[in-house]
């Protein structure tokens, strides 16, 4: 089932969850692509949770030169927009850890910043915690942390517990949950704006494994 969230003001969708949006046979020739495509480099948390450790084996690929499939499924997924958009990151992840919170607002371009695509290649028990907190300059919640007071009703704890025991627990005192995503489907599309604050759930703890999926970052162009 398609899910989505509305602004009361733009009336532009904050959140979109469609199923089936691509078919098997995309996605196969998608992941088949990207793993042909070269050898990704490894993402080593520096600062954060997992300090030292593999988060993600990561290959990018220039927007400007996009292999077939990976274009062909950016630009049906732009068709959901009713402005022109542009993709100015393009990344096959391979997430072995969980990501911590953060927004994907930075990037080394002039235009705005618009929605996140996530794009699947599997079927694998995790899924993606959206806040409703959002980033304004940056990427990084230890910076929102400093400007920002505690919520007075932020995440509860058995929520925190359930799905994101794998970030700070001080952090949970500064967030409450917009929304949280279905696990990830074959098909699936998935794209919020780029300023909320997010993270993946705590699926190592479940023995998941490796996430698999197409990352777009875009712009208004």
């Amino acid at each position: 089932m398609d899910s989505q969230v509305t602004t009361q003001t733009s009336k532009l969708l904050e959140i979109v969850v469609k199923d089936n949006f691509f078919t098997v046979d995309q996605i196969q020739n998608l992941w088949h692509e990207c793993r042909s495509a070269g050898t990704p480099k490894p993402f080593i948390d520096q600062w954060g949770v997992f300090k030292g450790n593999l988060i993600s084996d990561q290959l990018y690929f220039d927007p400007n030169h996009l292999p077939f499939h990976v274009d062909s499924v950016i630009k049906q997924a732009q068709n959901i927009f009713n402005c022109k958009t542009v993709p100015v990151e393009v990344v096959y992840q391979q997430l072995h850890l969980p990501w911590d919170i953060h927004c994907d607002l930075e990037c080394d371009t002039e235009k705005k910043p618009y929605y996140n695509l996530l794009i699947p290649f599997h079927n694998v028990d995790s899924r993606t915690i959206v806040f409703d907190q959002q980033g304004t300059e940056y990427d990084a919640f230890w910076k929102y942390k400093q400007a920002n007071n505690k919520l007075d009703y932020p995440v509860d704890q058995e929520t925190w517990n359930k799905y994101l025991k794998h970030c700070w627990e001080e952090d949970r005192e500064y967030l409450s949950i917009k929304q949280i995503l279905p696990t990830q489907q074959v098909g699936q599309l998935v794209a919020f704006e780029r300023h909320f604050f997010h993270c993946s759930d705590s699926f190592h703890f479940r023995n998941a494994g490796t996430k698999h999926f197409l990352q777009v970052l875009l712009d208004l162009a």
